[in-house]
């Protein structure tokens, strides 16, 4: 089942009537509880059982912390969580030495298995959020509670990182129903970048990036730039659809984007991108390594450190962990020069140019999962360069540059659009969202494919 499925769109019409008819907050926080897991189990009940059985573990570890507040303890849980991960998200990896490991046990288990669960590293981490909490803050959840926050359904699949004192804000007060508009425009913002931009430029994309070596260097260049765009639009998709399921139940939930590309330096791009983990991996691990207090060399190599483990996060390749080494690289180079004070000056434009540029770049080695196909992208970029050109490329990076330079005045699109909702007599509406979802499932490609970071 995904957001997308007609299944899921009759479920949430239902839950969110049966949400709104008791209006108290304990009895909605249950009904989110089972509507949660009902998600879950539609998707793998597998899943299911793994993350209750994790919520028990997370809770007991949490009264430990709790009534002994002893710093190792707490250490202590979060290396067993931060393990539990690692095993599921790197199994395949261990597989023959895990085999061997059972076998000396005297279990006989040739060619085990682990699927792993969908959406472990966004509540892992949401966990680690709620067991820093209790031993910083002495505070304490009950079990019903705490199932509810790590299996809440607009966060668990694929974020953003809900903290818990965020979310506990919010789930032990009375809620109310508003801003109507803003999650109707959340909701066709999401359908459109995914459905259309993301697909279109996806289907583009997959079909040169899989044969470089039959393309020339504009084809590669406008398909990396299409991927960039892509994975873009396909994640913040994602999470505007959360965000709106998050308002109709009365919840907000912390900002994950905002417009990354128009970053003028990579520093800020991290400011702007997936905000919600580059924010966690600062506060859980840049200040924790001692951030930028201990001096400029220690500071480069927390900062390294940082990025490193956000590539392995995303995979166990080579090059996940250049993806992130580039990315550490180039925000060491910044912070060098910002230390040393020597600072370039340079338009905006031209800084918006470099970073999304280099950003791109590194987005090579997030595709290919094996460094030889990144290699063999790189070679055809080199060896095709000189091959001849048709129309069509200069056609369609002409349709890229006009678009980086219209991108900045979309700024303010999506609160401009509610405002129109806002303004917009309320008979007219049914008509006008009837009107663009009709033409959006008129022209999009047939099939809905996963969400990119559904894998991580």
């Amino acid at each position: 089942m995904t957001f997308f499925s007609l299944e899921f769109s009759i479920l949430m019409i239902l839950f969110f009537a049966l949400y709104w008819f008791f209006n108290h907050h304990k009895v909605q926080n249950f009904l989110i509880l089972i509507f949660s897991y009902f998600i879950y189990i539609l998707i793998n009940p597998y899943f299911a059982l793994i993350l209750f059985i994790y919520t028990f573990f997370i809770y007991y570890f949490s009264l430990v912390i709790f009534i002994r507040r002893k710093k190792y303890l707490f250490l202590a849980c979060i290396a067993l969580v931060i393990l539990n991960l690692c095993f599921f998200k790197y199994f395949s990896s261990i597989k023959d030495s895990f085999d061997q490991f059972l076998l000396f046990l005297g279990f006989d288990f040739l060619n085990s298995d682990v699927i792993f669960p969908m959406g472990i590293s966004f509540y892992t981490f949401a966990s680690i959020t709620y067991l820093t909490e209790v031993y910083k803050k002495h505070k304490i959840q009950t079990f019903l509670d705490l199932c509810t926050y790590l299996s809440f359904f607009p966060t668990l699949l694929m974020g953003p990182i809900m903290r818990s004192e965020f979310f506990f804000a919010q789930a032990h007060k009375k809620r109310k129903f508003e801003n109507a508009d803003l999650i109707l425009i959340l909701l066709l913002f999401g359908i459109v970048k995914k459905v259309l931009i993301a697909n279109y430029l996806g289907i583009y994309a997959k079909e040169i990036l899989d044969n470089p070596s039959n393309y020339n260097f504009l084809d590669l260049l406008c398909a990396i730039y299409a991927f960039s765009v892509q994975i873009y639009c396909d994640f913040s998709g994602y999470v505007d659809l959360v965000c709106a399921f998050a308002l109709m139940l009365g919840f907000t939930l912390p900002p994950n984007f905002n417009m990354p590309y128009l970053a003028k330096n990579l520093k800020e791009f991290w400011q702007r991108w997936h905000i919600s983990l580059s924010t966690f991996i600062r506060d859980f691990i840049y200040i924790p390594l001692g951030g930028s207090k201990k001096g400029l060399v220690r500071t480069l190599f927390n900062l390294l450190i940082a990025f490193a483990l956000s590539g392995i996060w995303h995979g166990n390749t080579i090059n996940f962990l250049i993806w992130g080494l580039l990315h550490g690289a180039g925000v060491v180079f910044l912070h060098f020069f910002a230390f040393k004070k020597y600072q370039f000056k340079y338009s905006t434009y031209l800084g918006r140019f470099i970073t999304f540029h280099y950003v791109s770049f590194a987005w090579i080695f997030f595709y290919y999962a094996n460094f030889e196909d990144a290699l063999l992208f790189l070679n055809s970029c080199v060896q095709n360069f000189t091959q001849p050109n048709n129309t069509q490329n200069f056609t369609i990076l002409l349709s890229f540059a006009a678009s980086f330079l219209l991108y900045p005045y979309l700024i303010n699109l999506k609160e401009n659009c509610v405002k129109i909702f806002i303004q917009m007599p309320l008979f007219l509406k049914p008509f006008v969202l009837a009107f663009v979802l009709i033409l959006i499932f008129k022209t999009m490609p047939s099939g809905i494919p996963n969400f990119i970071y559904s894998s991580f």
